[in-house]
């Protein structure tokens, strides 16, 4: 299938993937490793390692597709490392994509549902996802606003660098004009920074989370913790029971919804056993097991691991 994928691939694509990649080469957001698929330059993995904030220290394995409308359309992230995390579908569950209406469903075709593991771009790149609705959309007998020239200096108008890396570092206002390019490089730091700062996940919206639950989960465990959220939205997200934690009260299931169950203590525990399972030998270590054979870990003794560290650094000594 990746194959098939990269032979329809147009040449040009390929060509930007391959020049992008070559960018992370050279400069890739710390902690953050990518490596290209055999072949497949629309296919990489990558492992994240958290280093600070709340999932600290844990591993993390994922893959990013890019389809063949990238970059009008986003890359797929999937993570096949389990982490209970607000814009991480489950694993080991079935959810609908956080758009969602009261008693509502979405088509399988939806282009913004998640598979399991897939992280969620919505928070930061609102753009790739907005749609025109067919009230919008212009009758041929109204006057259409003609097309604006493209900017001189390659940034939408009244943009600059500085403008878009404070919308970046500020996920609440990270509104990216529809037009810019957006690179790899701002997609993985910001991936990055949904696991080590805690203000990231504190601005993630329910409407663009990948786990309901986790969302709420976490929003429960930082207000237990003394924070505080103004705006606080109403809780009205499909609920899959197989996800929730138990409900407070014993109402039906089909009446349950998330802002129902008790949250209490649901982040931390199951943060805390997502972290022990990334650190584990086998998922380290397992090669295949963990359907990842491109990046592997070598299992090394703690006297070997120095010598390699005193290796580099007398190397990048001899270069500098």
């Amino acid at each position: 299938m990746a194959h098939l994928a990269a032979s329809r691939l147009p040449a040009l694509r390929k060509q930007h993937l391959l020049v992008e990649f070559a960018g992370l080469k050279q400069a890739c957001p710390a902690g953050v490793f990518v490596s290209l698929t055999p072949d497949d330059p629309s296919m990489w993995t990558g492992v994240l390692f958290v280093r600070d904030g709340p999932y600290s220290p844990a591993v993390l394995r994922f893959q990013i597709l890019f389809p063949i409308s990238y970059p009008r359309t986003p890359p797929l992230i999937t993570f096949t490392t389990d982490m209970f995390h607000p814009l991480i579908a489950p694993l080991s569950t079935h959810v609908y994509s956080a758009d969602f209406r009261e008693n509502g469903t979405m088509s399988s075709a939806d282009h913004e549902r998640l598979s399991p593991g897939g992280f969620s771009l919505k928070q930061a790149f609102p753009d790739w996802y907005a749609r025109k609705s067919k009230a919008s959309t212009p009758r041929p007998d109204q006057a259409q606003t003609p097309p604006r020239p493209p900017p001189k200096d390659g940034l939408p108008a009244g943009l600059t660098p500085r403008s878009v890396s404070t919308a970046l570092s500020n996920p609440q206002e990270s509104a990216i004009p529809t037009g810019r390019s957006i690179s790899m490089y701002e997609v993985l730091r910001y991936m990055r920074s949904a696991f080590d700062d805690e203000s990231v996940l504190d601005a993630v919206q329910l409407p663009n989370s990948g786990n309901p639950g986790a969302w709420h989960a976490w929003r429960t465990h930082r207000m237990d913790n003394g924070h505080v959220y103004n705006g606080e939205e109403a809780a009205t997200a499909v609920v899959d029971v197989r996800e929730s934690p138990g409900p407070s009260t014993t109402p039906s299931e089909s009446a349950v919804r998330h802002g129902d169950w008790n949250w209490q203590g649901v982040w931390e525990e199951r943060v805390q056993r997502g972290i022990s399972a990334s650190l584990t030998e086998s998922a380290l270590f397992g090669g295949s097991s963990t359907g990842d054979d491109v990046i592997r870990f070598l299992n090394m003794e703690e006297n070997d691991v120095e010598t390699a560290k005193d290796n580099i650094r007398r190397t990048l000594g001899q270069t500098i």
